[in-house]
């Protein structure tokens, strides 16, 4: 993995940026996704419109959480209302942070 700073973290969500091959990673819990600019933007885009408009599933341990799929179907990610929460509002701060790291550089 390259060398990143990290633009923003909340709960157990950490998103760090290489300035060198420009990938984003969203550290996440068990996972790690990897996004090149526009992958990101896309990502970025697309949690921008579920905002707002989540529908959280009761759980079979009691919690409420919301389900995002990916592209592969067999996989689908859950969160929690206060994961949602910092996860959505760590891309929103990782993706302001990185258009000012890029202004400075």
């Amino acid at each position: 993995m390259c060398q990143s700073i990290t633009l923003g973290s909340k709960g157990n969500t950490t998103i760090s940026y290489c300035s060198k091959c420009k990938n984003h990673y969203i550290w996440q819990g068990a996972f790690i996704l990897t996004f090149n600019p526009f992958q990101y933007d896309c990502f970025l885009e697309e949690i921008n419109k579920r905002i707002g408009a989540e529908e959280f599933l009761g759980f079979p341990d009691g919690i409420s959480r919301i389900l995002l799929p990916t592209p592969v179907q067999e996989i689908l990610f859950t969160f929690s209302e206060d994961e949602w929460r910092d996860f959505t509002s760590t891309l929103q701060e990782a993706y302001y942070m990185r258009e000012i790291y890029q202004i400075i550089n």
